[in-house]
């Protein structure tokens, strides 16, 4: 298959409103499921909005490029993208374990990708 500017302008934005939402829920800091009011949280509302249009696109990506390549590819992704949002947003630590896990991710990503 032959993926487009646009199909690939799909592939990051889905990735982004997925690692985005993740980032979202954290913020939301729900501790308490039974507590409507935690559920009334704006960065939880958000969180739901940007999960919805991230399912949009991938069932739409998914029906251009086969699965078994751009599946792995994004979640990967979106595995190092949330790392970084962590380190970024959320002042979490990466330690060289997790920086190697994630130069591992991308050299998997690199070579799936050269099969697209």
């Amino acid at each position: 298959m032959n993926a487009t500017a646009a199909t690939w302008a799909m592939v990051a934005a889905a990735v982004l409103c997925n690692a985005s939402a993740q980032l979202l829920m954290k913020v939301a800091n729900i501790t308490d499921a039974f507590s409507w009011r935690q559920w009334l949280e704006p960065s939880l509302f958000a969180a739901v909005v940007l999960y919805g249009l991230s399912f949009i696109l991938t069932a739409l990506v998914f029906a251009r490029l086969p699965l078994s390549l751009i599946s792995p590819l994004m979640a990967g992704a979106i595995f190092v993208l949330i790392s970084l949002f962590s380190v970024l947003f959320l002042r979490e630590s990466l330690d060289a374990w997790r920086l190697g896990g994630m130069v591992c991710i991308l050299a998997g990503i690199f070579l799936l990708s050269r099969g697209l």
